[in-house]
C-alpha cells in the first residue's frame, strides 16, 4: 500500500515538473523569437511598432506569463489559487482571438496600402495559429474538471501560438526551410515531448494528446494546403487590398 502511494506521489511530482517545465520552455522560446523585433527592439534597431502591435504584444505576453504562473501554481500544490485565476485566464483567451485576427489582417493591409513588398508569413499561418489556439483552449476550459485532459489541451493550445515566434527563429538562424513551415516543425518537436512523456509515464498516449495532437497537426497541413488554393489567395487579396 505504501509502495503504491509512493509511486503515485512520484508520478504526480514528475507530472507537475513536466508541465511547468514545458510552460517555461515555451515562454523562453517566445521571448527568443520576438526579442529582435519586440522585446529587445531597441538593441536591434527594429522598426517602430504601431499601437495595435504593442497592445497585441502585451496581451499575448500576458497569456504566456499567466500560463507559466498557472502551471507553477499547480506544481506548487496551489490548485485552489489556480482555479481562482482560471476565469481571468479564460477572459484573456477570449480577447486574444479577435485581437490576433485583427492584428494579422491590419499588418498586411498597412503594408499593401504603403505598396511595400509582402513581409512575414502568408495570412493563413497566423490566422491558423489563432484558430488552433481558440479551439484547443476552449476544449481545455470545457474539460477543466478533468485535470489530465485540461493540462494537455491547454499546453497544446498555447503551443499553437509558438508557430509565429519559432518561424522567426527559423528565419534568423537561417534554417533551410521556409519560416512558417519551420515554425510549425519546431512546435511539432515540442509536441513530441508531450508524446514521449505520455509513453514514458502511461505506456500509451493519453486521449487528450491523441485527439488534441491530431487536431494540432491537421490544422498545420490545412494551412499549407489552403494557402495554395486560388480561392484562398483571391480571398486574401480582397481582404488586404
Amino acid at each position: 500500500m505504501a509502495t503504491m502511494a509512493g509511486r503515485a506521489g512520484r508520478r504526480l511530482s514528475d507530472e507537475r515538473r513536466f508541465f511547468a517545465g514545458m510552460a517555461i520552455a515555451m515562454a523562453v522560446l517566445t521571448f527568443v523569437g520576438f526579442a529582435p523585433s519586440y522585446y529587445l527592439a531597441g538593441l536591434f534597431a527594429a522598426p517602430r511598432l504601431s499601437l495595435l502591435v504593442h497592445v497585441h504584444g502585451a496581451v499575448f505576453t500576458a497569456w504566456m506569463l499567466l500560463y507559466v504562473v498557472q502551471t507553477g501554481l499547480v506544481s506548487a500544490g496551489r490548485a485552489d489559487i489556480h482555479r481562482l485565476v482560471g476565469p481571468a485566464a479564460a477572459v484573456l483567451a477570449i480577447l486574444m482571438v479577435p485581437l490576433g485576427v485583427t492584428t494579422a489582417i491590419v499588418l498586411k493591409q498597412t503594408a499593401a496600402a504603403a505598396h511595400l513588398p509582402p513581409s512575414g508569413p502568408p495570412l493563413i499561418f497566423p490566422l491558423g495559429a489563432i484558430f488552433t489556439f481558440a479551439i484547443l483552449t476552449a476544449a481545455a476550459v470545457v474539460m477543466r474538471k478533468r485535470a489530465a485532459w485540461h493540462k494537455r489541451l491547454m499546453l497544446l493550445g498555447t503551443l499553437a501560438l509558438l508557430t509565429t515566434p519559432l518561424a522567426r527563429v527559423t528565419r534568423f538562424t537561417h534554417l533551410p526551410v521556409m519560416p512558417p513551415i519551420g515554425g510549425m516543425v519546431l512546435t511539432d518537436i515540442l509536441l513530441l515531448a508531450l508524446v514521449a512523456y505520455d509513453l514514458r509515464t502511461l505506456g500509451r498516449l493519453h486521449e487528450a494528446t491523441k485527439w488534441g495532437g491530431a487536431f494540432f497537426l491537421v490544422t498545420q497541413v490545412a494551412r499549407i494546403v489552403l494557402n495554395l488554393t486560388p480561392a484562398w489567395q483571391a480571398f486574401t487579396k480582397g481582404l488586404i487590398g
